[in-house]
């Protein structure tokens, strides 16, 4: 059974309230961690929100913080949508499981909702927030696929609901646009990766996706941007 941290955890919730673009930088290896604990806390606080990708963070030698600067998404990919170490669910259950005492928010794929049901349900009864996600490498579906996939993730009780697509086109852009527009019963944070992935993210801040993510320690996703650019490259295009 999990016992509630006595550490603070930040809450995603008062983070997204602020109706901006927060910059989310991911840490996916040795190299990203310790650029983390050797930043100050004004560099720091740059970023606003960090993620941690369990699955690749797994066999790395240099263990994680004990205390977060910033609140973190815990997510353990699902090898189908980029998960390293082909890891199974019941290993990936455990580590989001364990994850949530310190996590401030977890991430789950929508195919693996299902399955991993009972970490969802214990995010939220220790008030965490639930991201659930989707994730297409080679295209991006109609606009009518991602609207139903963002209602399934809302049945499936996500907080929020993150997609990032392969863009082909300007086509596939306007979907996200259009997508990112929308009225829907749950808040949406879509992004496109390739070649024109980070231009996308930028024009999609702009629509109001509300985290853009960027890596810490080496390029891991084509599209990204290095976190700790983003804050300022979203005070040129979108000045407050």
């Amino acid at each position: 059974m999990i016992q509630n941290s006595l550490r603070q955890t930040f809450s995603l919730y008062s983070a997204l309230a602020k109706n901006r673009a927060l910059t989310v930088g991911t840490l996916h290896d040795a190299v990203g961690i310790r650029i983390l604990k050797k930043m100050g806390s004004g560099s720091a606080m740059s970023i606003d929100i960090l993620e941690a990708r369990l699955d690749c963070l797994l066999h790395s030698r240099i263990p994680l913080p004990i205390n977060w600067p910033l609140p973190v998404i815990a997510t353990a990919r699902h090898p189908g949508e980029g998960g390293a170490g082909n890891l199974s669910k019941s290993i990936r259950e455990k580590l989001l499981m364990e994850s949530i005492p310190w996590a401030s928010g977890i991430d789950v794929e929508l195919r693996s909702t299902r399955g991993l049901a009972r970490v969802i349900a214990t995010a939220h009864q220790y008030g965490r927030t639930v991201i659930v996600s989707h994730h297409d490498f080679t295209s991006t579906p109609s606009l009518s696929m991602l609207k139903k996939l963002a209602s399934r993730a809302s049945g499936e009780g996500a907080d929020l609901f993150k997609v990032a697509t392969f863009l082909r086109d300007q086509r596939d852009l306007r979907r996200l646009i259009d997508l990112q527009m929308e009225s829907s019963a749950i808040q949406v944070s879509a992004m496109g990766m390739g070649t024109a992935g980070r231009f996308s993210r930028l024009v999609l801040a702009g629509f109001g996706a509300p985290l853009i993510y960027g890596w810490l320690g080496n390029p891991q996703v084509s599209g990204q941007w290095p976190a700790l650019e983003l804050p300022r490259l979203l005070l040129e295009v979108l000045p407050e």
